[in-house]
């Protein structure tokens, strides 16, 4: 939970500067944590104000203590990071969040698509992880190289999948969904164009894992498109959805 046992010898070293940067980490790995507070312990401009374990903690601490920035682990039990990120955009926005991650996740791409305003694999030497955390609080972003490669991409497909939409659907009547989609689909779909994984949607609409996905590939199906970015496009385009 909250950790301030050295904010008063911070406050006192920076009494004549600005506040020091609060910093709130969450991750499973008690190891990893660790090492992080040790690296931050050195920092006079950097203040750890709090530690989670789990994702459904991390809103809760935050509305607690404030952090400026939130190291979070994509991985994390209970709620993932893309659920917490999205969450926090909401409650906190002027909260930067930089993502952990073992790999250049997919996933990644959605949180930062909603909000997050740094990512970092979990190897990188804490060096990086401290000077990262002052990049953001300085408004700017930074990406592991390790996932250029996959938003290049990703930003490509996007632009050609939303200029055949637009070529193939803007002079298309209005359609309901209800025309198309179940009431149950429709939610489905909703709950994709916040970003959320099959494993949060079901959480939300408290059926299992497995209905989720069938319900994917029943939308993927009826709206004849290949993926769930050209599903939630094509909601937009027909006036279903809103982007958050």
């Amino acid at each position: 939970m909250g950790n301030e046992q050295s904010g008063s010898e911070k406050m006192t070293k920076n009494s004549d500067q600005s506040p020091p940067i609060r910093v709130l980490i969450a991750d499973s790995d008690s190891g990893y944590r660790n090492r992080i507070k040790s690296a931050l312990d050195y920092e006079n401009d950097i203040l750890l104000v709090g530690e989670s374990s789990k994702g459904n903690e991390v809103p809760f601490l935050c509305g607690m203590v404030h952090p400026h920035v939130v190291i979070l682990n994509l991985y994390l039990p209970q709620i993932d990071g893309v659920e917490i990120t999205y969450r926090l955009s909401q409650i906190m926005p002027q909260t930067k969040i930089l993502i952990l991650a073992d790999c250049a996740d997919p996933y990644v791409l959605e949180s930062i698509r909603l909000g997050a305003s740094g990512f970092l694999v979990k190897n990188t030497q804490t060096e990086i992880v401290v000077e990262t955390i002052r990049v953001l609080v300085r408004g700017d972003v930074y990406i592991h190289p390790a996932l250029m490669k996959g938003m290049v991409h990703e930003l490509r497909r996007l632009s050609r999948v939303e200029g055949a939409f637009y070529y193939h659907y803007a002079t298309v009547p209005h359609v309901s969904w209800k025309d198309i989609l179940t009431y149950r689909e429709m939610e489905v779909l909703r709950l994709m164009a916040q970003g959320k994984n099959n494993r949060t949607i079901g959480e939300h609409l408290f059926i299992s894992e497995k209905t989720v996905k069938n319900h994917v590939s029943n939308i993927l199906y009826k709206l004849n498109v290949h993926d769930r970015t050209q599903a939630v496009l094509l909601a937009i385009k027909y006036g279903w959805v809103q982007l958050i």
